[in-house]
């Protein structure tokens, strides 16, 4: 559980009737806190952990006061700095046992961290989305390299996974994978797309300059992957089992749902686009819950936040292979026309840059072309100098 999650794991603490509920259920208490936690599916985590502590640690009443709670934490610390690492361990186990009853809320954060695990995404090595050809990276870090333009990766239960429906690529034995989850990395360069079948049904399309890391088979309370670049993903529905999407400057709590969700290291700006169903999006110490329709943007810069109402067309049209614009400038539309089809598009000027554009560009035909529609419908022209395409104005 992420510390900035604590506020409402606090407040289940220091609930009396919560501690009640799980101590000594009443028909009132059940019915009141079971519709609490049906209507509040985000806090599901937060209440596991809280029940957990309360029936573990034989909760009474709600924590007492900071004072004493400091003074436990030294006395903690102090049995820590015990030479003898086996009576070190044991008298950690007693003392922290005995602080989480008497101080509760804040030091119960330090003891649940340290008994979740997490997906070690950072343990994998981050391989540039360069070259030509969809890579999938195996957990012993050998690379299969992928010629098709739009691959698709379909993985079981257990982890067996299939590559555009024939070939099937040997992963770690199952008995290997349900001691931990085994992570693979699929690595998309510019001009490539791809779709990936995730072994709970999850279906993720990746788009052009991406990567997503992912175990090939979830087998923790929590499904998690990590995302750097663009992907649309349609989450298979399970609301006792958590689905969350980590980037480097955002992170999704999911139930089922369909989103966008937008990550390149060379932009200035992390967004999520919700299409249908309903997430939660936390960037830094805030936490936001999305609705249908709408975009949150994050600062990679500032950390700071603004959500609004979109039409979700214009952001999740690339994955079925069109690119719709409404007043969007020039510049956006050549970076992202680059990426596409891995190819190196500029504008001239700050001008042509910032001249808008709205109407619907076919992403399956070739590039030539979409510049062709884009010359029509804007005083832009295209020239090819020096591998770079050059937009500029007609007049």
């Amino acid at each position: 559980m992420r510390p900035d999650l604590d506020k409402e794991f606090q407040e289940l603490l220091s609930n009396q009737s919560f501690i009640d509920w799980i101590n000594t259920p009443s028909p009132e208490l059940d019915k009141y806190w079971n519709t609490f936690v049906k209507e509040n599916p985000f806090f599901n985590d937060e209440i596991e952990h809280a029940k957990y502590i309360v029936k573990r640690l034989n909760i009474k009443n709600p924590p007492i006061d900071e004072s004493l709670r400091h003074e436990m934490w030294r006395h903690v610390q102090s049995e820590l700095d015990t030479p003898s690492t086996k009576v070190r361990t044991v008298r950690w186990w007693v003392a922290a046992a005995s602080f989480l009853v008497l101080a509760g809320v804040g030091s119960v954060l330090f003891f649940l961290n340290s008994q979740s695990s997490h997906p070690d995404f950072d343990s994998v090595a981050k391989i540039d989305p360069s070259g030509n050809e969809v890579k999938l990276i195996l957990s012993d870090n050998s690379e299969k390299i992928i010629g098709s333009k739009s691959p698709s990766f379909d993985y079981s239960s257990h982890g067996k996974v299939v590559v555009d429906s024939k070939l099937e690529i040997q992963q770690e034995e199952k008995s290997k994978i349900e001691e931990e989850e085994i992570l693979n990395q699929i690595v998309v360069p510019y001009g490539k797309r791809s779709t990936l079948i995730l072994s709970d049904g999850t279906e993720v399309t990746i788009n052009s300059g991406s990567r997503v890391i992912y175990p090939v088979a979830f087998n923790k309370k929590k499904r998690e992957i990590y995302i750097e670049g663009e992907a649309y993903l349609s989450v298979s529905h399970n609301p006792d089992w958590p689905f969350y999407v980590e980037t480097d400057h955002l992170e999704v709590r999911v139930l089922g749902t369909g989103f966008n969700i937008k990550s390149y290291k060379n932009e200035a700006q992390t967004s999520v686009v919700l299409v249908q169903g309903s997430v939660q999006a936390i960037a830094g110490s805030g936490k936001v819950l999305m609705k249908e329709s709408e975009l949150l943007s994050v600062s990679n810069q500032t950390g700071e936040t603004k959500i609004e109402k979109v039409n979700i067309i214009e952001h999740i049209s690339w994955k079925d292979g069109w690119l719709n614009c409404n007043n969007e400038s020039i510049g956006s539309i050549a970076t992202k026309l680059s990426r596409y089809y891995n190819v190196n598009i500029q504008t001239k000027s700050e001008e042509v840059g910032n001249m808008e554009i709205t109407g619907k560009l076919d992403l399956k035909t070739d590039v030539a072309k979409v510049l062709d529609v884009m010359s029509f419908i804007a005083p832009v022209k295209y020239e090819i100098t020096d591998g770079k395409i050059i937009l500029s104005t007609k007049y």
